[in-house]
């Protein structure tokens, strides 16, 4: 195992203009954390929830650093690429740009992993030509729903990890002039994007750290989360809350995927994704986890949730 101070942590803001022109002049920013002696052929591709920046993946208290994901699974020689969407964290939008699409958001996650695997995969091994990285897409809540529709549209990945996340959507909190609006088809884009205006009042709403469920975690964990709190993708946070989500996109997938939810999870509450949402899958692995709720990174059983995603991605890619 990696000692954590021998783990390069490299800031990178990417401009993916020439990929997503949508977004040409608004890069988005990613952190890559870098084993110094990887294990293999694999790196974490993380995404973060609503309302939460890709600090959420790094969570830094002081004198204690076992609330980091990114460097947990770093020190054991495992690199991990977190990602702000579009609009969030460190992936600022010009003051006077239309807010983007949830699609060309998607995009740009795609690209940005895209480049910065290429570039993990070159450092080292001095060449493209190489066997290529395992990308295994992480996504936390909301970002779980986009990793699968990413995958569904740009097949980014060649497994993904879904945590703290169901197909179901939580309907009974979306107010009857945004449900009066939907049909039984999912709403497109633009749709998506007018709906989210009339549910949130904005594109990207200010969020609190307070709805994450911080209040009773000791004062150096809450101000960590405060640190990770952001504005709302809000086309995406409408998206997790609609019946049925991403189902369609679900029945897309092809590679391995496994989803971890808490068991005291009030958004979710304690409830399996079952194969039959996710039938074209090469596998699908579901687990609840005990002691945790909807946030597992600052969860007592945390360590067992980063555990089921190694052990079960080291099967899903033998050595």
């Amino acid at each position: 195992m990696t000692n954590s101070t021998d783990i390069a942590a490299t800031r990178h803001v990417v401009d993916v203009g020439p990929i997503v022109p949508e977004l040409a002049g608004q890069p988005i920013a990613a952190t890559v954390f870098s084993p110094a002696d990887p294990s293999g052929q694999i790196v974490f591709c993380c995404l973060p929830g609503g309302g939460l920046s890709r600090r959420y993946w790094d969570l830094q208290v002081p004198e204690d650093d076992s609330y980091s994901f990114a460097r947990w699974m770093a020190s054991r020689g495992f690199p991990v690429i977190s990602v702000d969407h579009a609009g969030t964290g460190g992936s600022t939008l010009s003051r006077d740009g239309t807010p983007p699409l949830l699609g060309h958001v998607i995009a740009a996650n795609h690209a940005v992993f895209s480049i910065l695997c290429n570039k993990l995969q070159q450092q080292w091994t001095g060449t493209a030509t190489a066997p290529a990285l395992r990308r295994v897409g992480v996504g936390h809540s909301m970002g779980a729903g986009l990793t699968v529709r990413q995958q569904a549209v740009h097949e980014t990945y060649d497994a993904i990890c879904l945590v703290g996340f169901d197909t179901k959507g939580l309907p009974g909190v979306i107010p009857p002039e945004v449900t009066d609006l939907l049909t039984d088809e999912p709403p497109d884009d633009v749709l998506l994007a007018q709906l989210t205006v009339r549910m949130f009042g904005s594109a990207y709403p200010a969020m609190s750290a307070n709805v994450h469920g911080t209040r009773t975690v000791p004062a150096p964990v809450r101000l960590a989360m405060e640190a990770a709190t952001t504005r709302l993708l809000g086309a995406g946070g409408l998206l997790s809350l609609l019946p049925g989500n991403v189902a369609i996109d679900a029945g897309r997938i092809r590679v391995p995927a496994l989803v971890l939810n808490g068991e005291h999870d009030s958004l979710i509450n304690g409830r399996l994704d079952r194969v039959t949402r996710y039938p074209g899958t090469a596998s699908f692995t579901s687990h609840v986890l005990p002691g945790a709720g909807h946030i597992h990174n600052i969860a007592p059983t945390r360590n067992l949730f980063w555990e089921n995603m190694l052990h079960w991605t080291r099967n899903a890619f033998p050595q």
